[in-house]
């Protein structure tokens, strides 16, 4: 669940999310990377001491003539143990560190775009961890769209879905499709997406450093390097990691404004970013049953302006990435989080033991400009006339602490009872999320005759206690026939603190809001039928239901009572939202072929959505709500196949399609026409990959790697006005080309190299919509955009040692 703000004329009243960025000088960019670079080079050092010679690069990869080994197996932990893909009945796709490195995938769309039936849309927001850009992304799996549909986690920390580690140091990334909230819990309504870290391994030293340049079409200079090693300090007993890395990626927008004379100035390089992450992992064998691993890892991300661009309609799609400002307002954003973990594993005699926990802390600073569609609300919809149009911006700050623990065991079969294994444990966690908007001094206001210089200012604390428990069991009912049964309980508690906002948007006195309290619990089942065709093959059918707790809210002013008695909602019914819930009906099946060179899985689903929590517009007082109405149902599929599907020559392909059919059934207060489909929900996603590598000598390997990814279009609520928008479809193509000699890497790559210009989502402002005025006098919203980065080349060089 979540606490909403008070609704507030401004967008960011509709949604507490907050982000935050700063603008990051060259010098500052050189001193954070030298840093990284020291601390990679003493990890190094330490390493070189610790070994008596670098390990040597295997050699040259087998010749396109010969015949191919098996695939090898991709291990997940997707019900919480260590086991083989083809074993587990439930959709998942799985990216291996193997798999990332070969198709040079490093940021969230890189593999966002190449999982089928995922999608993503900017401008939504998630909670109250923050707003704006750098928190207003939204992710849905098989069409189960909204906030807080999609749960993220590090490990075993659960995390904003706004937060996307940097692949460096990742083993892999598991996307598990469909309900998981008997093992994952609330969030993860339509699946979860888990970023698992690499362990420090207790035998073998190794090291790798890459760096890399290049250039954005309309931008400048890309350049970043990183550093992994792995350090043994007593074989087989205590082993450390270390991960750091620095990327700049140019800005591609030009931001246009007039200068005191009304000459036109340019500003280049707005949407630039820059990125640094660090992660370091001390692993110790405490006993020859017991090891603890401590972790700890962070982000520091920060933009000089914002990757958007308007969106004029009908169209909704960019034009041009030169954007027209009527003030000198350089937007902002930086976004850093921390993350601490202790896990301790304990493996006795058909059973093993997991105590994860964890501390995270994030803080979300950004400044938007919001100038034009402000001045055009004071002038139109309040009839002031503000002297000069003067700049009008917002700053929003949000701070996000969780701490986490869960506790499981997971045992054998035959442990208790022959033919029984599961998994069994208890979460708790408790999370400490702060919204503020401080004050900006406006001095036209007071020479506009109004009470105040600034236009809001609040403090909104938020706090979230959830306690769980659950437990998976599985029985073989008779040889290769499982059934599952699964079942969590949970408890959460929520409490927002009373404050008062101030600023000439509120009345006089202010917007008071009172101090909120909720509870809630319940279960949540699922059970899996499973059949063993061999050890390779699996059929399955599941039942699992999905759940996404309510909230409360702030009281709507009264000056809305209208827009409430119009829709047939009570002021007092306005103030809550209960938690909604959905059943998901899956059927799959699993399979390796060829040999063991290629896995394929199958899936069918239907989900049915009842009570949909929506987002409730009020188009006379500019304010919105939370509440439940409406109906879906979700029916759709997915193939996915990876491997090499000719014995002799030294390719590997992976493709995957999807197909969802969302319908909403019944629209509720959303004003949509009934069995029309459900917007954010692409019906078709598809992508494939291909990696081929020979020897073109006795030390060197040639390879190349490409990918293309299609999303089709969606549809998307039109921010400022009633109706819905289509965006675009995206067809995004990327590859590599190099060679591998001795324990080195070089290679060019290509991203987005047909240069789409692609609309990840329209930006819900913290402001008011700018209005575009129309030959025939009217007007019309003119959407900011979340977009593409335009096509990037550069030069990638790594050495392994």
């Amino acid at each position: 669940m979540m606490f909403n703000s008070e609704p507030r004329p401004l967008a960011v009243a509709a949604k507490i999310s907050a982000g935050g960025r700063v603008m990051v000088s060259k010098r500052r960019f050189m001193r954070r990377a030298a840093s990284c670079a020291l601390l990679a080079g003493y990890a190094l050092t330490v390493l070189q001491a610790g070994t008596a010679a670098a390990q040597q690069n295997n050699s040259a990869s087998t010749s396109a003539g010969d015949e191919q080994p098996p695939l090898q197996e991709i291990v997940i932990s997707a019900r919480r143990k260590d086991e083989r893909l083809t074993d587990v009945p439930v959709s998942v796709t799985a990216m291996s560190s193997d798999f990332l490195e070969k198709q040079n995938i490093q940021s969230f769309a890189d593999y966002a775009t190449k999982i089928p039936n995922l999608t993503f849309q900017y401008g939504q927001g998630s909670d109250g961890t923050s707003v704006g850009f750098s928190g207003g992304r939204q992710t849905t799996i098989r069409g189960v769209t909204g906030t807080n549909t999609t749960a993220y986690y590090l490990n075993d920390t659960p995390i904003p879905e706004t937060v996307s580690p940097q692949t460096l140091g990742l083993e892999r990334i598991e996307v598990l499709k469909g309900p998981q909230g008997t093992l994952f819990g609330a969030s993860s309504m339509g699946g979860n997406v888990r970023f698992i870290t690499k362990k420090p391994s207790l035998t073998n030293s190794e090291s790798s450093v890459q760096v890399q340049a290049g250039g954005t079409d309309g931008g400048s200079m890309d350049v970043g390097g990183n550093a992994l090693t792995n350090v043994v300090i007593t074989p087989g007993k205590v082993a450390m990691n270390f991960a750091a890395g620095a990327q700049r990626d140019s800005g591609y927008i030009k931001r246009v404004f007039p200068d005191a004379g009304g000459n036109p100035v340019t500003r280049d390089g707005q949407g630039r970013q820059d990125d640094f992450s660090g992660m370091t992992t001390l692993r110790v064998q405490l006993t020859e049953d017991l090891e603890a691993s401590l972790t700890a890892m962070g982000e520091v991300s920060e933009l000089h302006g914002f990757p958007a661009a308007y969106v004029p309609l009908p169209d909704f799609k960019p034009v041009s990435y030169t954007v027209h400002r009527d003030r000198d307002v350089q937007e902002y954003s930086k976004d850093h989080w921390g993350l601490g973990s202790l896990v301790l594993t304990y493996n006795g005699n058909g059973y093993s033991v997991v105590s994860s926990t964890s501390y995270f802390d994030r803080k979300v600073r950004e400044l938007e400009d919001d100038t034009e569609g402000t001045n055009q609300y004071f002038q139109s919809g309040l009839g002031i006339n503000l002297p000069n149009d003067p700049a009008l911006y917002v700053i929003d700050i949000v701070q996000d602490k969780r701490v986490t623990q869960e506790s499981r065991i997971s045992f054998d079969e035959g442990t208790l009872l022959p033919h029984l294994s599961g998994v069994a444990g208890v979460f708790y966690q408790e999370k400490d999320v702060t919204f503020r908007q401080p004050p900006v001094q406006v001095p036209d206001f007071i020479t506009a005759g109004l009470p105040q210089d600034y236009q809001n200012s609040d403090t909104i604390p938020t706090q979230e206690e959830n306690i769980a428990a659950f437990g998976e069991l599985y029985y073989e009912v008779v040889p290769k026939l499982t059934v599952t049964l699964g079942l969590r309980q949970y408890w959460i508690t929520q409490h927002g603190d009373a404050h008062v906002a101030t600023g000439v948007v509120n009345p006089p006195d202010g917007a008071y809001a009172p101090e909120l309290n909720n509870y809630q619990s319940g279960l949540v089942p699922k059970g899996v039928v499973s059949y063993k065709i061999d050890d390779d093959a699996m059929v399955y059918a599941s039942a699992a239901k999905g759940f996404r707790v309510g909230g409360a809210q702030a009281p709507l002013p009264a000056f809305c009572a209208a827009d409430l008695a119009a829709i047939g909602v009570s002021a007092e019914k306005a103030q809550r939202y209960q938690p909604d819930s959905l059943w998901s009906y899956e059927v799959g099946a699993k399979d390796r072929l060829a040999d063991g060179r290629l896995n394929i899985s199958v899936a069918g689903f239907q989900i049915d959505w009842s009570q949909v929590q929506q987002q409730v517009q009020l188009p006379q007082c500019s304010y919105s709500f939370l509440t439940n109405a409406g109906r879906a149902q979700i029916r759709g599929g997915e193939l996915e196949l990876s491997g090499r599907p000719f014995a002799d020559i030294p390719l590997t392909l992976q493709l995957g399609l999807g197909y969802t059919d969302a319908v909403l059934q019944d629209p509720g207060l959303i004003p949509q026409a009934p069995d029309t489909r459900l917007t954010q929900v692409p019906r078709w996603t598809g992508t494939v990959s291909g990696y081929y590598e020979t020897p073109i000598n006795a030390s060197t390997d040639l390879f190349v790697a490409a990918d293309y990814s299609y999303t089709g279009s969606v549809l998307v609520p039109n921010i400022g006005a009633d109706g819905f928008l289509r965006r675009q479809p995206f067809n995004i193509v990327n590859g590599n080309i190099g060679v591998r000699f001795g324990g080195s890497t070089l290679s060019v790559y290509g991203k987005n190299l047909l240069n789409e210009h692609l609309n990840y989502g329209n930006l819900y402002p913290s402001g008011f919509v700018r209005q575009q005025f129309l030959p025939n006098g009217t007007s019309q919203s003119l959407p900011m955009a979340a977009v593409s980065r335009p096509r990037q080349i550069g030069i990638q060089y790594k050495v392994d040692f």
